[in-house]
């Protein structure tokens, strides 16, 4: 790899050299609108995204007040890149003061905009807030493409349609089989070290709400460090290795009443219409979902009573007032991974998955909108991120690891098989929604589009070492 980006990640670079080999631009006539955590692989993906025609100075990005770096705010302004403020939340209400800067993202971008030789324009979304509240002239004026990173934005996708085609970074295999097994490992390496001051969470009762990717990779962490895990899922239909460790219960009230740490891994809003609750005294509620909506109804009542106090460095809400007694809500309710507000949640050269798959999905993005731009296909619906671009972001992430002498084990502890299983295209199809089926048909054009980027990349480099 060459030293003048040596900055730039193996999967990232690697998508570049994709990018430079098939003479792919973003172009200097689009734009990207961002809803980005402010961490160092924002860094990463905004400066490739450069080195592949996207001009910094079109790129306008708003971040969230949990994960906001001021090192990484600095870095992007430096570059050109146009960061907003997040205005500080009071307790419990983080999304409505979020809907109020997303507002506040597409009025800066509105008004810049108008004033240059735009054409497109790409939304990278973390929710799916900034997606579904597009101004109508910017709709009108721009053709548009969206990518959503975050199961909670597709949830809300289902309430309230896109208006534009989205490509779901959110809910691809690697993104939920990789991304699970990461960063559950970072969500609870975070409660040993900080909520418990470096002891780890042992011989507890723990309880998960929801069993997706997080959750169960959640649920099979702390069943692994000696804890007795109850978890409430409604449709969760878990494999027999991790159902034989942990006791579903029927109510989230069970749970609340049986387990003494409670983790919110449901990225909906589970307590709405049936809070209070009977719980457990002194119960501890931690949160691995965007935003702060998982415990959203019990901070709310608690900010009515008196004996409320957030702890100033920790964040931490502390109160002797809920229904059966003492209740905390780590770091105010928001994603616990971000506790530390760093440059990075996790280490940036391990979730380099993660920029490596938006990357991809974003260059997706912009080969969709030429179809559409020339009347091919409809401007519309959620579409899977290509299997083989996943196949390729997978390969590329796991001989980095094996490079940078990473445990590859030891990180997927919770799915170990993946490498193996993900050789066979299947895998990817199985695991990535939307799945086929007579709803959803994936967009031929753009999936051989897709593979021929990856497929040219491959072989220049491969000329490159022989």
């Amino acid at each position: 790899m060459s030293h003048s980006h040596s900055t730039r990640l193996e999967v990232t670079q690697a998508l570049l050299n994709c990018a430079r080999s098939v003479g792919f631009q973003f172009g200097e006539d689009t734009a990207l609108v961002a809803v980005q955590h402010m961490l160092q692989q924002t860094v990463d993906l905004f400066q490739t995204a450069g080195a592949m025609g996207l001009n910094p100075e079109n790129i306008f990005a708003l971040g969230k007040v949990y994960s906001n770096s001021a090192v990484v705010i600095e870095k992007l302004r430096a570059m050109g890149v146009t960061v907003l403020d997040s205005v500080m939340p009071l307790p419990g209400e983080f999304h409505r003061y979020f809907d109020e800067d997303t507002n506040r993202l597409w009025q800066v971008a509105t008004e810049q905009l108008a004033r240059r030789r735009i054409k497109r324009v790409l939304v990278l979304d973390d929710g799916g807030v900034c997606i579904t509240s597009v101004p109508s002239e910017v709709l009108q004026r721009y053709s548009m493409c969206g990518v959503e990173q975050t199961s909670r934005g597709i949830f809300l996708f289902e309430e309230k349609s896109p208006p534009f085609a989205v490509m779901s970074w959110a809910r691809a295999a690697v993104k939920l089989e990789i991304g699970g097994a990461v960063f559950s490992q970072c969500f609870i390496d975070r409660i040993n070290r900080e909520f418990r001051d470096g002891r780890p969470l042992q011989g507890e009762q723990v309880g998960v709400i929801g069993m997706g990717s997080i959750g169960r990779a959640v649920a099979n962490l702390a069943a692994r460090q000696g804890n007795k895990v109850f978890y409430c899922d409604p449709n969760a239909q878990l494999p027999s290795a991790l159902s034989n460790r942990v006791t579903r219960v029927d109510s989230i009230e069970e749970l609340m009443l049986r387990c003494n740490y409670v983790m919110g891994c449901s990225g909906r809003d589970p307590f709405n219409d049936i809070w209070p609750l009977e719980h457990k005294p002194g119960i501890n509620l931690i949160s691995a979902s965007s935003g702060d909506q998982e415990f959203g109804p019990i901070i709310k009542d608690l900010k009515q009573k008196p004996r409320l106090r957030v702890a100033p460095d920790s964040w931490d809400i502390i109160s002797g007032d809920g229904p059966c007694g003492p209740i905390r809500i780590a770091y105010l309710g928001y994603p616990y991974t971000f506790v530390s507000r760093g440059i990075e949640a996790a280490p940036t050269e391990i979730v380099q998955f993660d920029t490596g798959g938006l990357l991809a999905a974003l260059v997706q993005a912009r080969l969709f909108l030429e179809e559409c731009e020339t009347g091919r296909e409809q401007n519309s619906g959620i579409h899977r991120l290509s299997p083989h671009a996943q196949r390729f972001v997978l390969n590329r992430w796991v001989r980095a690891m094996k490079d940078r002498s990473i445990d590859l084990e030891e990180l997927l502890v919770t799915n170990p098989d993946i490498p193996g299983a993900a050789q066979h295209d299947d895998w990817f199809i199985k695991n990535t929604e939307p799945r086929p089926s007579k709803h959803y048909r994936p967009v031929k054009a753009i999936e051989e589009m897709m593979d021929q980027f990856i497929r040219e990349g491959r072989v220049v480099k491969a000329q490159g070492q022989a």
